[in-house]
């Protein structure tokens, strides 16, 4: 039970207190009443604070959100499904504590029905895909570049407001979209790139990817109206950025591989801006993946 607003404005006083005893004292106790407490702190700001006060209480804030970022992040790995658009929820959160999940679920759900009334399941695959693109890009108005200097652009919040975003962003919604629609479409990361593949089958282990690039079909470019190409256009891609082959490059990866990558961009993209504080934030999610 949260205490009263009169009591949580008497500890946000202290925020500037000149013992740091006290101070982590009562930065930890607001920080205990969880994210319930979130619209008192930010009632607080129309009560007589200095400018310490005001920093550390937005400091406060984030702290708050962020813990509760960490907290679904860890359930989401530690649940047996791991479920796509979930973690792309939870990571675009970290932007926008106030997104909402069940919005966001409708809306993808509108867009899986508009795709699935015109999809027939006795169609080859390239002309299922065909339909699907028709809707995705052409009905529904999306595009994408392959990179941004924007953290916006990498979010799902941002990609479902806008109908545009980067090739990662827009490849994680076409594959949610698409398994919805029970299609065997899973994403491959490239460096600096990420692009979609179509397999002959449902991938349900991703540990071995010499085999499961033997799945694939064909591959689709997010950014480019779904367009479709080889396994020859990967290799002169890697080719041309200098790297060594390597089956991962080819195969399709699992949502948690999916997530790291989108948190790598993140963290690189606060490493160019240096923003230590998300550096720090990214790297402590980044673990959480990978622990």
């Amino acid at each position: 039970m949260l205490p009263s607003e009169s009591e949580i404005h008497a500890l946000v006083q202290l925020l500037d207190d000149s013992d740091k005893e006290v101070r982590s004292h009562v930065y930890t106790r607001i920080k205990s009443f969880g994210v319930e407490v979130i619209p008192t702190l930010e009632g607080a700001w129309t009560i007589e604070l200095n400018a310490l006060q005001h920093d550390r209480l937005e400091e406060l804030i984030r702290d708050i959100h962020f813990q509760v970022v960490i907290d679904e992040l860890e359930a989401w790995v530690a649940s047996v499904d791991q479920d796509l658009l979930l973690g792309f929820y939870i990571l675009s959160k970290y932007f926008n504590p106030e997104l909402d999940y069940d919005v966001v679920q409708k809306q993808v759900f509108r867009m899986r029905q508009s795709i699935w009334l015109e999809l027939n399941y006795n169609q080859t695959p390239l002309e299922q895909i065909q339909i699907f693109n028709q809707i995705f890009y052409g009905y529904h108005g999306y595009s994408g570049v392959q990179l941004s200097e924007h953290f916006k652009d990498y979010t799902l919040d941002h990609l479902l407001e806008t109908k545009n975003g980067t090739s990662i962003a827009l490849g994680i919604l076409y594959q949610i979209i698409a398994r919805d629609l029970n299609l065997p479409v899973y994403g491959v990361p490239l460096i600096k790139f990420f692009v979609s593949c179509f397999c002959k089958r449902t991938i349900a282990d991703f540990s071995d990817t010499t085999a499961n690039e033997n799945e694939v079909m064909f591959y689709i470019n997010p950014v480019n109206r779904g367009s479709l190409f080889s396994r020859n256009e990967i290799k002169e891609y890697l080719d041309k950025m200098k790297l060594e082959e390597e089956p991962k490059y080819y195969a399709p990866a699992s949502n948690k591989a999916i997530l790291t990558e989108l948190l790598t961009y993140f963290a690189e993209l606060a490493s160019f801006k240096s923003d230590a504080q998300k550096e720090t934030d990214f790297a402590k999610l980044l673990r959480i993946l990978n622990g």
